[in-house]
């Protein structure tokens, strides 16, 4: 199976960006592993920040906060701290859960410029206490960077399933099964999530397709 690009991920995954498509629909990719590779990719390209705004405020209430919080606490990405507050001032309140003060101070420029950017045009609210420098206009939050909701689902199954059963779990457990995952620990591996949930709705998938 070929290594799939950063670009190709975030394409699946509903951002307008020129990528070649993923080849086969048994490969797995992941909403929040795509998201949070990303930001881990802000600081070597600016631009991704506003992508990855523009993209939550159309598909914010279709993220599972705890697989973030998990991916999180592995290793910190401070751009996926600012993503959720960004997410949360444009009314994503589950994404507060994400939003902690950083040690240091983060700008999507020079730190010398963002603060004359702020002195002159202000700042975005509630950054600056969590360790950002986000001087006003510079997050471009366009819906049009991200795919609608209808359009995704046609060729997403994970999202697909997110809104029938909603952001949790179940949903993702149940995508796995569909991609042909064979065994519950196969899908709690791939997933992350524990051994019990896995098991038990493997065996309710089962039992319903009977």
């Amino acid at each position: 199976m070929s290594k799939i690009s950063l670009d190709q991920k975030l394409c699946y995954i509903g951002f307008q960006i020129v990528a070649p498509k993923i080849g086969g629909t048994k490969q797995w990719v992941d909403i929040e592993n795509a998201l949070y590779e990303a930001t881990l990719e802000v600081t070597q390209d600016s631009r991704l920040f506003s992508l990855i705004c523009s993209w939550v405020s159309v598909h914010g209430d279709y993220v599972i906060i705890e697989k973030l919080m998990k991916l999180q606490k592995k290793k910190n990405s401070p751009w996926l701290v600012a993503v959720a507050i960004c997410a949360s001032n444009m009314g994503f309140h589950q994404w507060k859960r994400l939003i902690k003060k950083q040690k240091n101070t983060f700008a999507l420029v020079d730190q010398d410029l963002a603060l004359s950017s702020i002195s002159m045009k202000g700042e975005e609210s509630n950054f600056r206490s969590k360790g950002f420098l986000i001087p006003k206009e510079s997050i471009r939050i366009r819906s049009s960077d991200a795919q609608s909701a209808t359009s995704l689902i046609k060729s997403n199954l994970q999202y697909r399933n997110r809104l029938r059963y909603g952001a949790s779990w179940r949903a993702d457990i149940i995508t796995a099964i569909e991609k042909g995952m064979k065994t519950p620990y196969t899908i709690a591996k791939v997933l992350g999530c524990s051994y019990e949930p896995a098991h038990r709705i493997f065996k309710e998938y089962a039992l319903a397709t009977i």
